[in-house]
């Protein structure tokens, strides 16, 4: 169609006008250019539908009355739209205006010279030529994406399927084979007794055959890489004086990469991919086999938290390769992975963050973040604790993880791990970067076990302060009454009256010791140490125990009311119902104010409901809105002031009650006060008839 030699450096012109001779079209095919003419709109679109046309030469008179027809040519071009060149008849405004509404590329004003359509061309071809390089470096840019998609996906994959170590290097050294377009790879570790050779216990491929082959460190590209704990790389073997060739003649490798596997700050095996042709490798494959090396060895590492550990190393490694390419590749995918990422330049300006980052702080994704504050997105203490991070990172040019709260935009506390480290932009310029994952569930774990063990430990002193009091206190009650049998003996020779007042403050004292011998009793309920053994249990006695613990809390608040029914023995422990029961009255008390006593009441209720008792603890005191009702029993949530309450209390109560099969509930009305339910199961193995309910007044 266009009637040019097929050369490397021509391009296609297509020239819209009636003028088969056109100076224009002529003077570009001398200069060696491919060049179609017509007239026909029709026709020029199929041109353009048909096969590439790199520039569109077209004249400012057809462009005069409407210039709709060309946009329409545009959008007919495949690949891509052609570059236009416009022709006007003169330099004039006016003569230009309609060339500069349609948005030309380039232009050319009569006479149309040799010089000025060489000049124009050779504009052209260099827009022309940058486009093509544009083309190829996206589609490489593609190739990378989905290679780290995949790398991406493998995590994920053994994230959720939970593989065992022989599992996850069987599949990593597979992977790693596959993505490096490898003919083999193996996974080759130090034995436990020597360190002068290694085993290759997993293997895919062509080095299938060797598994179980040992091979010598010295001498070996291999056992190098594992000596001086760094990556090594052969292109080609036979001309590689470091290599090992008889051993790689054996296996049939022309091509290798050694990476070292680490645990506990030491190399302690190499995962290996080989070719048997030479050159095969690239950068980019040494960059993915430390991406896998690195899922391998956190797995090593620690097997309890591999799956974890994997995970965080993945996502930072990757962030670290795919900045190390582009900014532009690091954020094709940092915005689908699930952390918050950011970049920052030395002045603290935020000039790059993820998708999540700007979810998380409530900005519209994409948003522009460049002058918002650290002290705008969190409190002053974490945004001076981030502050300190960053410069430590910035001053040493060392990389750090940290852990720092920052609260969601509800309050909520959470928990971060950030990775910080520095990337460099092509002028020299430094950037601070960081990921960040969520670890609050883990924190919330590790803080439940700490109020566990502290727990053990009041039980344990508890259990020794009784112990301690018992003895004293027997003596005593045994001199208190010993002292009333000698005050009746001498009653005759006391004067009148006198006896009545020492008989008084003898009975106050032994009734304050009978009070101390109850709460020694209750503290022995409360510091057992078989926590978790469930026994049938008087929950009654229970109540009563918790009762005298919270007496003080009581008082000045409210009248404590008892409403009991008999009811049977329930499955669980008196310890750790006692700690529910003590709980609950407490917060009970401590939600209505001090100083009105009789006006308020803490109602404690026990019935029985078919193979349940149902225990509950009314108050009348501020209630509740429906928001903190909804995460009453969520950990770490507490309405305190700081300082005042860890919000593990109604959670650790939670987990109790249930833990024995039971279900604790509530209901509150703010400003109407609040119930707690709890329903236990009957023991299973209670066959006497729980005691009778104990005489006191009903106001206590």
């Amino acid at each position: 169609m266009f009637g040019a030699t097929e050369q490397s450096d021509w391009m296609k012109f297509l020239c819209l006008t009636s003028d088969d001779r056109h100076p224009v079209a002529e003077e570009l095919r001398r200069q060696g250019q491919a060049v179609f003419i017509t007239a026909d709109v029709v026709e020029a679109g199929a041109a353009l539908g048909h096969g590439p046309v790199d520039v569109l030469v077209v004249d400012a008179a057809d462009l005069v009355e409407d210039a709709r027809w060309l946009d329409a040519l545009r959008t007919r071009a495949r690949p891509e739209e052609p570059l236009v060149l416009g022709l006007a008849r003169e330099g004039t405004d006016a003569a230009l205006e309609p060339l500069l509404a349609a948005g030309v590329d380039e232009f050319l004003v009569e006479p149309f010279t040799p010089v000025q359509v060489r000049s124009r061309r050779l504009l052209l071809e260099r827009r022309v030529a940058a486009r093509r390089q544009r083309r190829t470096s996206e589609a490489e840019a593609r190739g990378e994406v989905a290679r780290l998609a995949s790398i991406i996906q493998m995590q994920s994959d053994v994230a959720m399927a939970g593989y065992g170590l022989d599992e996850l290097m069987r599949l990593l050294c597979e992977r790693s084979r596959v993505l490096c377009g490898a003919d083999g790879a193996a996974v080759a570790l130090l034995g436990a007794d020597t360190d002068e050779e290694v085993t290759y216990l997993v293997a895919s491929g062509s080095l299938m055959p060797f598994i179980g082959f040992r091979l010598k460190v010295e001498g070996s590209l291999t056992g190098a890489s594992l000596l001086q704990g760094e990556v090594m790389r052969t292109d080609d073997s036979e001309t590689d004086v470091r290599v090992n060739v008889t051993a790689l003649r054996q296996v049939g490798a022309r091509s290798m990469i050694c990476v070292p596997l680490w645990r506990e700050g030491r190399p302690v095996g190499v995962l290996n991919v080989t070719s048997r042709r030479p050159n095969t490798f690239e950068d980019r494959d040494v960059r993915t086999l430390e991406l896998m090396a690195g899922l391998l060895g956190a797995a090593m590492g620690n097997a309890a938290e591999a799956q974890a550990r994997q995970e965080l190393m993945v996502q930072n490694t990757l962030a670290m390769g795919a900045l190390e390419e582009s900014q532009e590749l690091f954020a094709s995918f940092m915005d689908n992975i699930p952390a918050v990422a950011f970049m920052k330049d030395e002045r603290g300006r935020r000039i790059w963050v993820n998708a999540r980052y700007s979810r998380f702080f409530g900005f519209p994704v994409g948003a522009d973040m460049s002058n918002v504050s650290d002290v705008d997105l969190m409190p002053a203490a974490s945004a001076e604790q981030s502050r300190r991070d960053d410069d430590a990172v910035l001053t040493s040019g060392k990389q750090s993880i940290t852990e720092m709260m920052v609260p969601a935009r509800d309050g909520t506390e959470r928990h971060w791990l950030t990775y910080r480290f520095i990337v460099r932009e092509r002028s020299g310029r430094r950037l601070l970067a960081g990921v960040a994952v969520d670890i609050t569930d883990r924190k919330a774990m590790q803080a439940q076990l700490v109020v566990s063990d502290r727990l053990a430990a009041v039980g344990t002193l508890a259990a020794g302060v009784a112990h301690e009091i018992n003895n004293p206190l027997a003596f005593v009650l045994s001199n208190l009454s010993f002292l009333a049998g000698e005050l009746h003996a001498l009653a005759p020779e006391l004067p009148s009256g006198r006896m009545a007042e020492l008989e008084e403050v003898l009975r106050e004292a032994t009734d304050g010791a009978h009070r101390v011998r109850q709460i020694v009793r209750d503290l022995r309920t409360f510091s057992r140490g078989d926590d978790e053994v469930a026994t049938a249990v008087n929950v009654q006695a229970v109540l009563e125990s918790a009762i005298t613990l919270a007496r003080s809390e009581l008082k000045l608040r409210a009248q404590l009311v008892r409403d009991y029914c008999e009811v049977p023995l329930v499955e669980g422990n008196e310890g750790r119902f006692g700690q529910v029961f003590l709980n609950l009255l407490i917060n009970a008390a401590q939600a209505i104010p001090m100083g009105q006593t009789e006006q308020h009441e803490v109602r404690l209720s026990l019935r029985s409901a078919g193979d349940r008792v149902i225990i509950e603890v009314r108050d009348t005191g501020v209630g509740m809105p429906p928001e903190v009702r909804a995460r009453i029993f969520d950990p770490f949530f507490t309405t305190k002031p700081v300082g005042e309450g860890t919000g593990l209390g109604l959670s650790i109560c939670h987990g109790i009650v249930t833990g024995f099969g039971g279900d604790i509930s509530v209901e509150s009305e703010e400003g109407r006060g609040s119930t707690f339910r709890v329903s236990l199961p009957v023991a299973r193995r209670a066959k006497e008839p729980v005691d009778p309910p104990l005489r006191m007044p009903l106001v206590g």
